[in-house]
């Protein structure tokens, strides 16, 4: 027995000195592991951002847009290869986030590093300011510039059907333009409102500047602000007309929420949509957008 037991001793001395030994090599390893890791990840992971930023950017190329140089607007001295692929990665995933038949009427797009006006949109153009702001701000400032794009590119009238007494600048607005059903909510003409209008009828203060920028504050709205949009016109019947006309005229029946507020003041209204917080990385991530080729 005093034998057996002596050497059950050793095959158990053995035994926990190899478990000893196990674990002072998986120790060693795990601490190279994450040596390396700490070491390597955040180059990897800046790599990775940045090739999606490229394959992003050169996706926007491909939409068949014609892209003009900032230089061709204004003065761009504050531009880098890395800065305007971020700003085309943004316009691009933007833009594919959007109605395709909004999308297509986008025939012209410069982006421009330098001083200035954060956007320029109508017809078929669009100029955007890619530097001093935020990438929540840009996409929004973008989504109000399409909204200009949906007003004045996508529903246009034709000469036939006469004058009406709305004015894009020197540019007749005709009987048949779709966007008329909209003007007529709350205003007279391109210059003044109907008599009786009113601040909680518009979803922002620069809504109440003109028609134009009625109907994009309105686009803007409707699509990051939804669920926000929809409380307000609860208490709004002119409001209400607005988010029906967004919804069946514009967007054919589809909704969006991406804004996490919900909930507000009634009577309260902001001055500019593309200054408030809403949930851009969801709005920005598509289904439709495939990155498994890099």
């Amino acid at each position: 027995m005093g034998r057996n037991i002596a050497y059950y001793s050793k095959v158990v001395g053995i035994f926990m000195l190899f478990v000893i030994n196990f674990q002072n090599i998986s120790a060693f390893h795990q601490y190279n592991f994450e040596e390396n890791v700490d070491e390597s990840n955040t180059d990897e992971y800046t790599s990775h951002a940045a090739s999606i930023e490229e394959h992003y950017a050169n996706q926007l190329e491909a939409l068949g847009l014609r892209l003009y140089p900032g230089s061709s607007y204004s003065s761009d001295d504050r531009s880098t290869p890395s800065s305007l692929n971020h700003c085309k990665a943004l316009v691009y995933q933007t833009l594919t986030s959007l109605p395709e038949e909004h999308r297509e009427y986008l025939q012209h797009l410069t982006l421009y590093f330098a001083e200035g006006r954060r956007g320029l949109g109508g017809g078929s153009t669009i100029i955007l300011r890619c530097s001093d702001v935020t990438d929540k701000e840009l996409v929004s400032v973008l989504v109000h510039e399409m909204g200009h794009i949906a007003d004045t590119g996508v529903e246009t009238g034709d000469v036939w059907a006469g004058k009406s007494e709305f004015m894009d600048g020197q540019i007749p607005i005709y009987n048949n333009d779709k966007s008329l059903r909209f003007y007529r909510i709350s205003w007279e003409n391109e210059t003044t409102l109907k008599e009786d209008a009113k601040k909680t009828n518009f979803v922002t203060g620069y809504a109440m500047t003109d028609p134009f920028e009625d109907f994009a504050e309105t686009y803007n709205y409707y699509i990051l602000h939804g669920q926000q949009f929809k409380q307000m016109a609860k208490y709004d019947k002119v409001l209400r007309r607005k988010y029906i006309y967004m919804k069946y005229f514009v967007f054919g029946g589809q909704e969006f929420d991406f804004d996490p507020y919900t909930e507000g003041e009634k009577d309260v209204r902001n001055y500019d949509s593309t200054l408030l917080n809403y949930d851009h990385e969801t709005f920005l991530r598509s289904e439709g957008r495939k990155i498994a080729t890099l």
